[in-house]
C-alpha cells in the first residue's frame, strides 16, 4: 500500500504537463491553498444554493 506522500507526488508529476507548474503540499498548506479552498467552496455553495439543493 502506498503512502499519502508518494500518491500525491504522482497526482502532481500528472498534473504538472496541464498546469504549467507542479504542485506541492507545501502550497496547499500554505495562505494560497486556503485561499484556493475559500474560493472553491464559495463557488460549490453558490452553484448549490442556484441549482436549489441549498
Amino acid at each position: 500500500m502506498k503512502s499519502i506522500g508518494e500518491i500525491e507526488e504522482k497526482l502532481a508529476s500528472q498534473a504538472e504537463p496541464i498546469l504549467g507548474f507542479k504542485p506541492s503540499s507545501k502550497i496547499k498548506r500554505g495562505p494560497i491553498g486556503i485561499l484556493i479552498s475559500i474560493i472553491c467552496i464559495a463557488i460549490v455553495f453558490r452553484e448549490l444554493s442556484r441549482t436549489g439543493v441549498i
